[in-house]
């Protein structure tokens, strides 16, 4: 999935998950609010028009590296043991290397 234009404000956004029958999505989105950064995984509906609009169904918290770590570790915890070591090193080298790239 790639990351989508972020909205007003919204410093990052992209879609994690989109179920179409239920017409409905998660979305990872980071934003600043009254001087500090937050992370969000919020939950988007369809409206009647065809857009997603936030809905107030999600979690949020601060973006200090130690959130964004223990969210990390969790989530590397979960993968592992779903799939092999190997796979997830390989997913996360690549992506390693792409962030090492100089923006063009």
């Amino acid at each position: 999935m790639a990351m989508e234009e972020p909205q007003s404000d919204d410093l990052y956004e992209k879609l994690i998950y989109d179920n179409q029958d239920k017409f409905y999505q998660l979305r990872l989105v980071v934003n600043e609010f009254r001087g500090k950064q937050y992370i969000h995984i919020r939950k988007y509906f369809m409206t009647y028009e065809g857009d997603y609009q936030a809905s107030r169904e999600g979690i949020s918290m601060e973006a200090s590296m130690n959130n964004i770590f223990s969210l990390l570790d969790g989530l590397m915890e979960i993968c592992s043991k779903e799939e092999s070591v190997e796979t997830i090193n390989k997913y996360f080298s690549d992506k390693l290397l792409d962030l090492q790239k100089p923006a063009q």
